[in-house]
């Protein structure tokens, strides 16, 4: 026959273990997720950059019976969106002109499919990163239009 103190001790010991296992570590774990992929998003970094790679095992970590698991599946499929690879831009072919021929148009129509995706986009945050992939792309539109002068214009053709 067992002492009280030591039922009491073996029944106090079990209600901490199973207390403890309890616990669901994902809210904890998508918290820091969240925070480090915040910070990836405040800094501007391409979601090409390395820097990613560990945000996106910070949230594939969430365990898949966790109440938190729902929102890291959301924030992976945003990741994985942003990180596909667009498509390559079509092959140049010599002495073409008109429309859509300059380096300008080609940019300008990538910018085009950017913002079509950006309006595709099912969540905030593939949004939030298409949009800054779009405005860099419209300074490159401004830069190389900037740079662009009709033969003549830029006076070395003068004599």
């Amino acid at each position: 026959m067992a002492h009280p103190r030591h039922s009491a001790a073996l029944l106090l010991m079990g209600l901490l273990v199973l207390s403890g296992c309890s616990q669901d570590p994902g809210p904890e774990q998508l918290a820091k997720a969240e925070g480090h992929y915040q910070e990836l998003i405040n800094q501007n970094v391409a979601p090409h950059d390395p820097a990613w790679t560990a945000v996106v095992a910070e949230f594939e970590a969430i365990p898949k019976d966790s109440k938190s698991r729902p929102e890291a599946d959301k924030r992976l499929a945003a990741l994985k969106s942003a990180r596909e690879k667009l498509p390559p831009r079509p092959l140049a072919r010599p002495g073409a002109t008109g429309p859509g021929a300059s380096e300008v148009d080609a940019k300008r129509a990538a910018c085009e499919n950017l913002a079509k995706k950006m309006g595709e986009a099912k969540t905030d945050v593939t949004r939030d990163m298409l949009r800054k992939v779009l405005q860099r792309c419209q300074a490159d539109v401004v830069q190389a239009e900037a740079n662009s002068h009709p033969p003549g214009e830029n006076g070395a053709d003068l004599h």
